[in-house]
């Protein structure tokens, strides 16, 4: 392992022409970013909540582009054209594409089924569906992490910024 003080490192980090500095970041952040968001698929699995459809592919990373940081986030994506692409759905019963992840967090308020709308009238009466606790996954991780990633961070900058000196520098 290469030993470092911040003035060599910012020493090395002058050296390198804008483009490959801003390189070295983003692949320092990208490192970083990757370890908080196996944590959260990581914590995701533990809940208790059935991951084996794919759900874990709803836990993405951002490294910013024209600012240097990142971010890991959950969500989910449609399919493109081709049927390809989609991530973070679970199909429910009816068959239906449901964005869960996004519920599984935070949780949901008691839900009811209408015994009557304008237009149409139900046989039975309408009933209570339930709720979902929260897990609170994305938050544990956020606790976890937050003292390790400054750590982590750190030190995947020092490699990535030798890395690329070592590469490209004068």
């Amino acid at each position: 392992m290469i030993q470092c003080d911040a003035d060599k490192l910012s020493k090395a980090l002058m050296e390198l022409e804008p483009k490959r500095r801003m390189q070295a970041m983003k692949g320092a952040f990208r490192k970083a970013a990757n370890k908080v968001k196996k944590q959260a698929v990581g914590n995701l699995r533990q809940s208790g909540i059935n991951t084996k459809t794919g759900l874990a592919k709803g836990i993405r990373s951002v490294v910013w582009k024209k600012k240097a940081g990142f971010r890991v986030t959950i969500g989910t994506k449609k399919a493109n054209k081709h049927g390809k692409g989609e991530r973070g759905f679970h199909t429910n019963r009816q068959n239906l594409k449901k964005p869960i992840l996004i519920w599984a967090e935070e949780g949901t308020e008691k839900r009811y089924t209408k015994s009557q709308t304008k237009i149409f009238k139900r046989k039975k009466k309408g009933h209570c569906t339930g709720k979902m606790k929260p897990l609170e996954f994305m938050e544990k991780t956020r606790k976890e992490m937050e003292d390790k990633v400054t750590d982590e961070l750190r030190q995947s900058m020092e490699e990535s910024i030798m890395k690329a000196l070592k590469k490209y520098g004068r």
